[in-house]
């Protein structure tokens, strides 16, 4: 589909939108947006990128530009459409891979409230857009920034799992001071020097492509491992899954723009504890962290690589960590900060209706299950029971370092 344009006047300002389905066309532009824009690391052209390179070869971006009166872009939508349940939906391109999705706006731009927002902003896009059945746009943030998100309105289900961030404190030297306990902090020295009894112990930045892609290898092995032992379904089955995350790997790290990060806590020359992050707008975040399954994981090697990891960022003046979304002990020890996400769900046609209704339902009870320990507990035994598609599935060999270079 060739870039559309449509002009919609909104009392005294009109918003021209553009639809762009060529990367490369709007590359510069962009970037250029990108930086004084808000919005996530999942929001931004390289992540976009790498994703219709890997996982969304065979799917069409859809990229909406709005502009106001005076030309400039106010914001931007990476979209795309799926066909799910034999429905046209519109989505976030490349939402599957992070914990966040909003598109990006400029903040000042909108303090205009004669633009439009929620149902009203949604209404322009789909009419510059492919005939769809339906909208889902999940994981979004309900505030981009401070009480600020124009597509906060749209109706929709609270996701059963909020994300979670905390400030890296100002003292450099002691970064985890004040986010920890003094009592963690002691059963972390305790588990190093378990560790460091059973060979050298070392934190590593990854930052040759050989060693990042041998990480990213070795931390999903142990996540399919995990997923295999907990019951649940091996998102890294899916097409295209692990090629997303080798060429994020190699993103440069001079962050000029999106930048990733792998870290590795190694014993005696092993790694037994990895984390890939990424880097945006002087925050990173979290989006893989997997443990060795071996004994030594009782010694805590993947809360001692955080705290390595933390220490390493206030060094270099990163002001804030997202853990993304989920529940576990280290969000709860360490963050201090609730991030609410939704799943927009707009019905557009009569067969939209029902999916809509269907989807709506199955959150719901999603929800439900994930705020009641009961509830939330027995699932979690069940699960365990059950045979997960592709997760005793061994990992495909993987290729020589040489030969996963990106060109």
């Amino acid at each position: 589909m060739p870039p559309t344009s449509q002009t919609m006047a909104n009392k005294n300002q009109p918003l021209t939108l553009e639809v762009h389905t060529d990367l490369n066309e709007v590359r510069e532009s962009w970037l250029e947006f990108e930086r004084g824009a808000k919005g996530g690391p999942h929001d931004t052209w390289e992540w976009a990128d790498i994703w219709s390179r890997t996982v969304g070869r065979f799917a069409a971006p859809l990229i909406a530009i709005g502009r106001n009166a005076s030309g400039d872009i106010v914001f931007l939508l990476p979209l795309t459409i799926r066909k799910h349940l034999g429905c046209n939906v519109l989505e976030w391109l490349g939402a599957d891979q992070g914990n966040y999705a909003s598109g990006l706006f400029h903040p000042a731009a909108w303090s205009d409230r004669s633009l439009p927002r929620g149902k009203e902003l949604l209404a322009l896009v789909l009419d510059a857009l492919p005939r769809v059945d339906a909208v889902h746009l999940d994981k979004q943030p309900c505030e981009i920034e401070k009480g600020f998100n124009p597509l906060a309105g749209l109706p929709g289900v609270v996701a059963a799992s909020a994300g979670h961030a905390f400030q890296i404190n100002t003292d450099r030297k002691t970064p985890a001071r004040n986010q920890i306990s003094s009592r963690f902090r002691r059963s972390l020295r305790r588990g190093e020097r378990r560790l460091a009894e059973k060979g050298r112990l070392e934190f590593k930045v990854m930052e040759r492509a050989p060693d990042q892609l041998d990480a990213i290898d070795n931390m999903i092995r142990e996540k399919r491992e995990w997923f295999a032992e907990m019951g649940i379904s091996d998102f890294f089955a899916r097409r295209n899954m692990r090629e997303f995350f080798q060429a994020l790997v190699q993103l440069p790290g001079n962050r000029a723009g999106l930048t990733a990060r792998i870290y590795e806590l190694r014993v005696g020359g092993k790694a037994v504890a990895i984390n890939l992050g990424v880097i945006h707008q002087n925050v990173f975040y979290g989006l893989i962290a997997s443990t060795a399954r071996n004994p030594l994981r009782r010694f805590g090697p993947g809360s001692i690589l955080f705290l390595r990891i933390v220490e390493h960022l206030a060094s270099e003046g990163i002001e804030k960590v997202d853990c993304g979304a989920g529940e576990d002990k280290n969000k709860r020890r360490w963050c201090t900060e609730k991030r609410i996400r939704r799943h927009a769900i707009v019905p557009v046609t009569a067969k939209g209706r029902l999916y809509a209704a269907i989807l709506k339902a199955a959150l719901l009870a999603k929800l439900q299950i994930k705020q009641s320990p009961k509830l939330w507990s027995l699932t979690k035994r069940l699960r365990r029971w059950r045979p997960v598609p592709g997760a005793s599935r061994a990992l495909a060999p993987a290729a020589s370092p040489a030969g996963r270079l990106q060109a």
